[in-house]
């Protein structure tokens, strides 16, 4: 008979309620660069003041940078996407689900620029909350920027909140002073910096900041979830960070990234082994492939049910002069280093800059740019894996990836007609900030323990500096917004070789009433781009405004000419038909706003429009029949109201005549 050691038997120890899904707490290693040694992270009996006070700094500061900005006119894409978008405007803009071939083609056979369904079926929660503002105070932009702003401030809480959240539960050797100052920097940067202005001042780039929030709240619920106390708390916050995430993947593309970011963030930050890390993250890379399938769909329907993912990729590329794929992504490696030039040296700001295309990857520029974001990644992944215990530059390495994982979309990944646009940098330059914060903490752990103002003092006294230069220059820059005259100057200023700047100076003095100067800003950039439909068709308006028809009709034709599928064309067909009338050809003119009507049979503009070519032709009770449907749609418009008394007036007075005659 054997003999056997008997333990003594013991309960094993319940395990934390805190700990339900907890990473590995690795130890910390002494070296270089170590933590400031402070207060220790513990729950201090400020520290939830110190939070209160962080959250209230920001919200002022982006309120106090942004609130005077509400009453800046709407421009550029503003008026592209919302006000003049025929499917905004349409009553069934969000029922494409019932019938979505019909609804994704839909522009293609009105003449508009197919983008428009690509947009709204892409974005459906961007656009619900521009229907919102709509609905509560029409196109009055002032409460759409209100909005804005607080998207805006909430980002900056956001990142605030995830970063505290990240340094606490991947980190027991960090005092109470980084914890507090990372988060902080990194915050304060983002909700000053003038590059943000472009998300929030901007109307349409609400598209922007709205995905950044649902990204970021969808990341920091994640995290927070870790250290839930209660299954039913763990699964509720994870439940609500999948709905965050699907909700920003139908705000902006961008936030496909979100995803891997979190895979990353577990596994390099918390320390989480890499199998565990994708096993449990699977309900955020469930949701990776939403945005590629709509991409397919969309581009399957416009193309008549023909699959193609080349063509799929080039979605929202250019349709007259298409990009090469290739050119393009050489050409974003030059436009990533002007993004990161930009958020160290705010100066240069340009809503639409002319930038240079580039074909070969040996080309300088390109070759140099390369070397940069190369040198980049190096140098933040070399620190990570020399000193892989510390906790910032681990978060240092994996938010340098959040640049580059986050901008992919755009930058690479699918072809934009657009090289460089500002708000595209808008998400990845929390990236960047992170960055900063956890570089300048680890530069005061340097400083020696006696040095107290050079390490506690100088390093927030140089972030309140540069949080004051970004507030002054992103204040400066918004001046620019203060009218669309203003900001199109600034464009054409910096851009004067690009036909689109010209042509939106143009599109400014029209709306002001000085389409004197208009017409010199078209023909500027008619001569820098000759084919520039809208130029063209903007020239032929303005000339009928200054009621010089024979011009107009000339230079529509020149259209027609260029493009002979123009005239089929609702808005090139109405400025022809309105030129055709101003020429005394009403015969002509009625022929073709019947056929737009054929189109678009409730369309105000166009009932309205035949309506003044009846009554100048001499029939003055088809036009008040024309200009009564369109009062239906339009009860309210003052032009409208006063044809239609013109026209009862005419009617009254022929009748008189019949009645005296002999």
């Amino acid at each position: 008979m054997s003999r056997r050691r008997h333990k003594t038997s013991h309960p094993k120890p319940a395990v934390p309620a805190e700990a339900i899904d907890a990473a590995p707490v690795m130890p910390a290693q002494e070296g270089v660069l170590t933590a400031p040694s402070e207060t220790p992270a513990t729950h201090h009996p400020t520290t939830r003041w110190l939070h209160a006070l962080i959250v209230c700094i920001l919200l002022a500061l982006s309120a106090g940078l942004y609130t005077w900005t509400t009453d800046f006119p709407m421009v550029f894409d503003d008026y592209t996407y919302l006000i003049d978008n025929p499917l905004f405007q349409a009553p069934d803009r969000f029922g494409y689900l019932s019938n979505f071939q019909e609804f994704v083609t839909r522009p293609a056979r009105m003449g508009s620029d197919p983008d428009y369904a690509v947009n709204l079926v892409m974005r459906p929660v961007a656009y619900a909350s521009f229907a919102l503002n709509q609905t509560f105070d029409g196109y009055n932009p002032r409460w759409y920027r209100v909005l804005n702003i607080a998207i805006h401030a909430l980002n900056s809480v956001l990142i605030y909140a995830l970063l505290h959240t990240l340094l606490r539960r991947s980190s027991h050797t960090l005092g109470r002073g980084s914890l507090i100052f990372i988060p902080t920097t990194a915050a304060l940067l983002f909700a000053a910096h003038p590059m943000a202005i472009e998300s929030v001042t901007y109307i349409i780039q609400r598209f922007t900041s709205l995905a950044a929030f649902f990204s970021l709240l969808c990341l920091w619920l994640w995290f927070v979830s870790f250290s839930a106390r209660s299954r039913v708390m763990l699964y509720a916050l994870r439940a609500g960070a999948v709905v965050a995430l699907l909700l920003a993947m139908q705000t902006k593309e961008c936030s496909v990234a979100v995803p891997f970011m979190a895979v990353l963030i577990d596994w390099l930050v918390l320390r989480t082994g890499l199998r565990r890390t994708l096993f449990r993250s699977l309900p955020l890379l469930l949701c990776a492939p939403v945005i590629p399938i709509l991409v397919v769909l969309i581009s399957t329907a416009q193309n008549g049910g023909s699959l193609d993912l080349g063509t799929s990729l080039n979605i929202v590329n250019s349709r007259d002069e298409p990009l090469n794929h290739w050119h393009y992504i050489l050409t974003q490696f030059t436009v990533l280093v002007h993004y990161l030039r930009l958020m160290i040296w705010p100066f240069g700001l340009n809503l639409d800059p002319q930038w240079p295309k580039y074909v070969s990857l040996w080309q300088g520029p390109v070759l140099m740019s390369l070397g940069v974001l190369l040198g980049l990644i190096a140098a933040s992944g070399w620190l990570f894996r020399r000193f892989r215990e510390d906790v910032r530059l681990a978060i240092g390495f994996v938010f340098t990836l959040w640049f580059f994982v986050t901008i992919a979309a755009s930058s690479g990944l699918v072809p934009l007609p657009d090289m460089v646009a500002e708000h595209r940098s808008y998400l990845p330059s929390v990236g960047f900030f992170v960055l900063v914060g956890c570089l300048l903490d680890c530069l005061r752990g340097l400083v020696p323990a006696q040095a107290v103002w050079l390490r506690r003092v100088a390093p927030a006294a140089l972030v309140i500096t540069a949080t004051a230069l970004l507030s002054w220059r992103t204040f400066d820059r918004n001046t620019i917004w203060s009218t669309s005259e203003n900001l199109w100057k600034d464009t054409v200023a910096k851009s004067p070789g690009k036909f689109r700047t010209w042509g939106n100076l143009g599109t400014a003095y029209s709306i002001s009433g000085k389409d004197e100067k208009a017409v010199e800003c078209y023909r500027k950039a008619l001569t820098i781009e000759p084919r520039f439909q809208n130029g063209i068709l903007n020239l032929s308006n303005s000339l009928l405004r200054l009621n010089r028809p024979k011009e107009s009709l000339d230079t529509t034709l020149q259209l027609i000419r260029l493009d002979n599928t123009a005239a089929t064309k609702p808005p090139v067909a109405f400025t022809l038909g309105l030129g055709l009338a101003g020429v005394g050809r009403y015969d002509d003119a009625v022929s073709v706003f019947r056929e737009i009507l054929k189109v678009m049979p409730n369309d105000p503009q166009a009932l309205k429009a035949l309506g003044m070519v009846y009554y100048k032709a001499g029939l003055p009770h088809r036009a008040l029949d024309l200009y009564q449907r369109a009062a239906k749609n339009q009860p309210s418009d003052p032009q409208l109201l006063a044809l239609i008394g013109e026209a009862e007036k005419a009617m009254a007075l022929k009748r008189g005549f019949r009645l005296v005659s002999p």
